[in-house]
């Protein structure tokens, strides 16, 4: 296998609004297609969470190896959702398979992520603490005090306005980790260059991100009304509408570039 070089250049193309709905229906069409496929990725995500859930019974350190963790087990399922797509039943050891030669590009674009989101939330604690400073030593001021608790009105909404710029950097964050897995696993990018072009996939094609994700909000919610039975089927097909959006975004002969590169080899 060729190492990622600096010089990772894909194809990337458009999509339509309507391709984020077509996203969801091929991932149900991939899944259901075969019991046993249903069955593999039920087990392999079971498998995934029975492994990342006592991680956060750690402080700290259980939160940062379990989102690292999360960015490994993303890449194998990444081949497993490419199986499933050629029409195959995946093999329960895909779920390993980002503890191969791109293991650690797959952990540096996790810690790379994880450093940007605690980059925002310590400006966010930063700010908020100044706010809240702020409106402390504005309520000890006789107008404030004789408008009866005006000032914690003002902590309130602070507080809301800054839940939201935080909710919107995040978002960025979110579209850089998102398809980063994908074009490690099966284009061989360096962290740096997944992350970067995932961001640039998801700013040019907007309109197909916003259907998928309403779509997908959607499910969730019909997910969780089914007693969380129905997380069962969203999980995977979350995992595998996330390899149909790869594909559209990223034209290009994947089968010539993919890297399946099973765990050990």
């Amino acid at each position: 296998m060729t190492a990622p070089t600096g010089s990772f250049l894909p194809e990337l193309r458009e999509t339509r609004a309507g391709d984020g709905l077509r996203w969801w229906t091929d991932s149900f069409s991939w899944l259901f297609a075969d019991l046993a496929r249903l069955g593999v990725w039920i087990g392999m995500l079971l498998c995934f969470f029975l492994i990342l859930i006592p991680l956060h019974w750690l402080p700290f350190l259980g939160s940062v190896a379990s989102h690292l963790l999360m960015f490994v087990f993303s890449g194998g399922l990444m081949i497993a959702a490419r199986d499933t797509q050629r029409g195959q039943v995946p093999q329960f050891r895909d779920l390993f398979a980002g503890f191969g030669p791109q293991g650690g590009a797959l952990v540096g674009a996790g810690l790379l992520v994880l450093v940007a989101s605690l980059a925002v939330v310590g400006l966010m604690l930063l700010i908020g603490l100044g706010t809240l400073l702020s409106s402390l030593s504005a309520a000890t001021s006789y107008e404030q005090v004789a408008t009866g608790g005006y000032w914690l009105e003002g902590v309130g909404l602070g507080s809301l306005m800054l839940l939201l710029i935080c909710l919107l950097l995040f978002v960025p964050i979110s579209m850089a980790a998102w398809l980063a897995p994908a074009l490690i696993m099966l284009r061989g990018a360096g962290p740096v260059d997944a992350l970067r072009w995932s961001l640039i996939a998801c700013g040019r094609n907007l309109g197909s991100l916003t259907v998928y994700g309403l779509v997908g909000i959607v499910l969730a919610l019909l997910a969780t009304l089914m007693f969380m039975i129905g997380w069962f089927f969203l999980l995977p097909l979350t995992f595998l509408s996330s390899y149909a959006a790869f594909r559209d975004m990223f034209a290009g002969d994947i089968e010539a570039q993919d890297l399946s590169v099973q765990p050990g080899s």
